[in-house]
């Protein structure tokens, strides 16, 4: 029997293209509900298995203090979205991003639990680090240059983990642990702390990272390609994920290829999410569901920690 292929999506403001917000027909508000309900109620229509919200300490998504007026400047808390969307949606997975470095584990462990609840055991978290001296200011701190940022947050994770096994009130017991890696160092991060990790492969690197991630001890890890989409030819070259402007079908192919290398699902950005969300809906999954690699329905009652099939730690 042919495995469903996991396919998730991760909303960011009005897209992952810089400039979405000049594309986006009929706007409403990023700071409002209703837009992020929308965007939830289309990907569950699509039966996807979970949504990432992504979130950071400075008002653009970009490294440089300055704001850029061609950027979309003001990002609406991930949990809170998240939260807010829960009680509108039934099956879909809700992932917000949580920063580690500014934030008690202990805030961020109850805020997550709560989540699992609101959402009856849909919950997940991926964990943040700031490395960053004008984030350090924003909370009257300097930025340690000398530490190794990812230690504090392995700590941080295993502290949430503690609160989640000493108050088990989460439906999941554990919410699923999500980290994005670019490289080795993040991979080891990844392989202590979390249950996926999301990679984000150039062109024919797949099996490289694959066999990294394997090196450094991830080999019990879920491992999601991120690929930035584009249908309208709106391509942002500046990406970190795999860049994709083309076709329903030539996509499929390139996750169907790239799962028999060894990655066992996939993590899409779109580019603007008012139109391509709709896009990977309507035409993406019905190609997966034709070649047999897609679910039809949710299973009822199912947590996202048993739709991913990820191993308890």
């Amino acid at each position: 029997m042919t495995r469903h292929l996991p396919v998730a999506v991760a909303l960011e403001g009005y897209g992952w293209h810089p400039e979405a917000w000049r594309h986006t027909p009929d706007r409403d508000s990023v700071l409002c509900g209703p837009y992020w309900e929308a965007l939830a109620g289309t990907a569950e229509r699509g039966l996807l298995d979970f949504i990432t919200f992504d979130d950071g300490l400075a008002p653009q998504r970009r490294r440089r203090p300055e704001i850029d007026p061609r950027w979309l400047a003001g990002r609406p808390d991930a949990v809170l979205v998240a939260s807010r969307v829960a009680p509108t949606t039934e099956h879909i997975g809700l992932v917000p991003v949580a920063n580690v470095t500014h934030t008690a584990p202990s805030q961020l462990g109850r805020a997550i639990a709560v989540l699992d609840v609101v959402s009856h055991g849909r919950a997940g978290w991926q964990p943040r680090i700031s490395a960053s001296p004008q984030e350090a200011a924003l909370f009257g701190r300097r930025a340690d240059v000398a530490a190794d940022p990812f230690d504090g947050a392995a700590d941080a994770v295993e502290q949430a983990r503690a609160l989640w096994r000493a108050e088990p009130v989460s439906p999941q017991g554990q919410p699923v642990v999500a980290v994005l890696a670019h490289n080795r160092r993040v991979y080891e991060f990844a392989s202590g702390s979390a249950d996926l990790v999301f990679i984000t492969p150039g062109g024919d690197g797949v099996r490289a990272i694959l066999d990294d991630v394997a090196d450094v001890g991830g080999a019990g890890l879920r491992i999601y390609a991120d690929v930035f989409v584009s249908s309208t030819d709106l391509v942002d070259a500046r990406s970190d994920a795999h860049t994709f402007n083309g076709g329903a079908a030539e996509l499929v192919d390139l996750m169907i290829r790239w799962n028999k290398l060894g990655v066992n699902g996939f993590r899409l950005r779109p580019s603007i999410s008012a139109i391509d969300l709709p896009w990977i809906v309507d035409e993406v999954v019905p190609l997966l569901q034709s070649a047999g690699r897609f679910r039809d329905a949710y299973r009822p009652s199912e947590t996202l920690r048993n739709r991913l099939e990820v191993v308890d730690r």
